[in-house]
């Protein structure tokens, strides 16, 4: 995704691709059943987990599901690290926003800012960002989180948790 003036000019502090979905690879064995299972679930449900062991397809599978709902929902990619904290990930999730023009009342850098302080502070933040995602026009919006099974911080669990439970309902 191209980046906006703003995002690329405060060169991120983490590799793009981290926010990009990688390419659909040719070739791959076809789950129709499984793959409508998956459309349908993101366009409805709050929550998807995908979970297989490692090299069962889980990334590509998800790349299949952005191929196939092109049109239908707008996705925020974010690929997580082991080292990842909850302000890298945060940083991450404001840059993959971008594409989708969010109507940012706060700053993305300064919600960042904010989030190292108090756990107070990091609620604030979560709040911010959930108004964002309510004002956004998109019709049916995902954020994916890649390879969540490396997550080692448990602070991250609890931004995304504090993230789940009040989604707006155009969100998932």
């Amino acid at each position: 995704y191209p980046l906006p003036f703003r995002l690329a000019m405060a060169s991120p502090s983490f590799a793009l691709t981290k926010i990009q979905a990688p390419r659909p690879r040719a070739g791959l064995l076809r789950r129709e059943s499984l793959e409508q299972r998956m459309v349908d679930a993101a366009l409805a449900k709050r929550l998807v987990l995908l979970a297989a062991p490692a090299g069962f397809g889980k990334t590509a599978a998800l790349t299949g599901l952005i191929s196939r709902l092109a049109g239908r929902a707008s996705v925020a990619w974010v690929a997580v690290d082991s080292g990842d904290d909850p302000l890298g990930l945060l940083a991450c999730l404001c840059a993959a926003l971008e594409p989708l023009d969010p109507p940012w009342r706060t700053d993305p850098q300064a919600l960042v800012a904010m989030a190292g302080g108090s756990r107070s502070d990091r609620r604030a933040v979560t709040s911010e960002l959930l108004n964002t995602l309510a004002a956004c026009e998109v019709g049916r919006g995902l954020i994916v989180v890649d390879d969540a099974h490396r997550i080692r911080d448990p602070a991250v669990f609890e931004f995304l948790d504090l993230l789940l439970e009040r989604l707006p309902p155009q969100w998932g």
